[in-house]
């Protein structure tokens, strides 16, 4: 049996940057599934600068 997790990233984005950009970047980066366009400007331009996790119960 796994475990499960909560994982909470805060992540610098670029001001211009569209709900859908970001939602490609989680999706590619963080994921691992979809797709995002070569010009999505999250590609070489977003950071996270804060993490923690939690067991959930």
């Amino acid at each position: 049996m796994a475990k499960e997790i909560e994982v909470t990233l805060y992540v610098e984005v670029p001001d211009h940057a569209l709900d859908k950009d970001i939602t490609d970047w989680v999706d590619v980066q963080l994921c691992g599934y979809n797709c995002m366009e070569k010009d999505n400007p999250c590609i070489d331009n977003a950071e996270v600068v804060h993490n923690k996790w939690k067991h959930n119960d």
